[in-house]
């Protein structure tokens, strides 16, 4: 719910609210980084320029009261002031389009905290290794987007059900035990196409690095597996990696959320990038571009995470410690300065 004065927090009570003090926010992570709120926003505020760019080429691709939303997107950001010190959002007005580039910061965060915590629990449990593999075909024009994705997922489906029967993933069967998949798509402005690919963290059996009889497969092997459950005339380029150092951290690290528009953003051409952002906002409208599969989705449910794309984006770190706050802080964008002033 939208908050417009100091009075809308008075339903909070105590803990007090501290506003209009002239600071300017510098909110760090636990490790000591400063998280880029205000460059976020800009990244929110140009998006708004080119979506109403791209209504004058397609009246649909947004309506009015969903425009106004992204552009109040993160508008304001209430912190709980913690007596160690810490500060911790509690509260925010995020817009939730995919396509902005402060929620997908955010479901960004989420999907890293959430990728640690699933392969900590894990490797509490048992023994295993994982991989980091690119899936990719050629470039697509804007109206091949939509079914090209839809097809890679179809192929990605032969990679790891067992009731999609397929011999060459016979190998890569045999010692999968989960997986996290993330559906990219990235312009390239010099060819007005799409790249489209797949990302994906594969957890499997240490015996699967024991050699070929135990189903480890070559890089070679990856190509034409991928090739086959894709019907293609080509031979696709494959990049595969195994994670050597199997800490939760290591493994998440490579886990980022797919949609970034910093891009489409940097185009000097307006109306080029406007029309792409169009082409990409109807190509991906209801696609799922992360999913979670076998010990992934397991443990997420044990764990009782929500949905990395359409959940809460707020509480997106995890954070066990207990938390004892002892006053809320607000800030507000000031677009005349750049930066987030309570």
């Amino acid at each position: 719910m939208p908050i417009s004065s100091v009075a809308d927090f008075e339903i909070f009570g105590k803990p007090e609210i501290i506003t209009a003090t002239g600071e300017i926010l510098e909110d760090k992570s636990a490790t000591g980084r400063v998280r880029p709120w205000s460059e976020h926003k800009m990244e929110n505020r140009e998006l708004v320029e080119l979506l109403q760019i791209a209504r004058g080429f397609d009246s649909s691709v947004i309506s009015d009261s969903r425009l106004l939303s992204v552009q109040e997107c993160a508008s304001w950001l209430k912190f709980a002031e913690q007596s160690d010190g810490r500060r911790k959002l509690s509260q925010a007005n995020f817009c939730r389009l995919r396509l902005c580039p402060m929620c997908a910061w955010r479901r960004s965060l989420k999907l890293f905290a959430q990728v640690s915590s699933i392969t900590e629990a894990i490797l509490a449990e048992k023994k295993a290794r994982f991989l980091f593999v690119t899936l990719t075909v050629r470039n697509v024009a804007g109206s091949e987007l939509r079914d090209t994705i839809r097809r890679m997922n179809e192929g990605f489906k032969y990679l790891v059900q067992d009731s999609r029967k397929f011999t060459a993933t016979a190998g890569l069967k045999k010692n999968l035990l989960g997986y996290m998949k993330a559906v990219e798509v990235t312009y390239n402005v010099e060819r007005n196409d799409f790249h489209p690919h797949i990302h994906c963290i594969f957890e499997v059996l240490p015996n699967y690095f024991g050699g070929r009889e135990r189903g480890y497969l070559t890089h070679s092997d990856w190509r034409l597996m991928w090739q086959s459950v894709m019907k293609l005339e080509y031979e696709p380029q494959v990049n595969v990696k195994a994670i050597k150092d199997n800490g939760s951290k290591a493994v998440a690290e490579l886990a980022k959320y797919p949609v970034k528009m910093g891009g489409l953003l940097k185009i000097k051409d307006k109306n080029q990038a406007a029309k792409a952002l169009i082409e990409l906002k109807f190509a991906i409208h209801n696609c799922r571009l992360v999913t979670f599969g076998g010990d992934f989705r397991e443990y997420k449910r044990r764990l009782a995470l929500d949905d990395v794309e359409s959940g809460d984006l707020v509480h997106v770190e995890t954070d066990s410690r207990e938390l004892n706050i002892v006053a809320y802080t607000l800030f507000k964008y000031r677009a005349d300065v750049g930066a987030y002033i309570c």
